[in-house]
């Protein structure tokens, strides 16, 4: 009798080890992944970092594979930034509040598709727009999820749109001086033919 209780008792704490281990496996998440493209061609781009900003402290720094694709992991009760950034590219970010999820979700999982545009820098240029988040979301008790900013990405839009003229007008200049510099070197190079 005693034998059969001390078998239990090791199943019962085998039992109890395994569903411990087993928890972190079941742990609500947020799935942030997307698509990080060129603004001009829209190709995905490669060895982009993607870095998590967790409640002011990096935490995490992932890059973009060979199509541009990413994925990142987010705890709920905490305030994110994620930022897409290359030495040679204008940096951005998103903040993405998952302070107010509550503690038992009704879903396993939130899964949000952040698609990214970035371009090259150039001196003398304002990006000031860019030192704000290009997107802000937060749960929403209404629909009991992550739910974007719609009225700060609507103002957002319009001012990165107002930068993204300028920015090709400025791409558009530099790319005729690049021109007119070459062609006067072709001409400088040429040899004088006399008769």
């Amino acid at each position: 009798m005693m034998e059969v209780s001390m078998m239990n008792g090791r199943r019962a704490c085998a039992l109890a080890a395994l569903l411990l281990c087993a928890w972190p496996s079941q742990a609500f998440y947020i799935r942030v992944h997307g698509l990080v493209t060129e603004y001009f061609s829209g190709d995905g781009m490669r060895d982009v970092q993607v870095r998590l900003v967790k409640d002011s402290v990096e935490r995490e720094t992932i890059f973009t594979n060979w199509k541009g694709e990413y994925e990142i992991f987010l705890e709920r009760g905490y305030d994110y930034q994620v930022w897409y950034y290359r030495k040679d590219l204008v940096p951005k970010y998103v903040r993405i509040d998952a302070s107010g999820v509550p503690l038992f979700p009704d879903v396993p999982f939130y899964e949000m598709d952040v698609q990214m545009t970035l371009f090259a820098f150039i001196d003398q240029f304002d990006f000031g727009v860019f030192d704000m988040p290009v997107g802000m979301s937060s749960y929403k008790h209404s629909v009991r999820n992550l739910s974007w900013d719609i009225d700060y990405t609507e103002r957002m839009r319009a001012e990165t749109a107002r930068v993204m003229v300028l920015y090709e007008r400025a791409i558009g200049e530099r790319e005729k001086q690049k021109l007119a510099a070459q062609a006067a070197s072709r001409r400088k190079k040429r040899k004088r033919a006399y008769f």
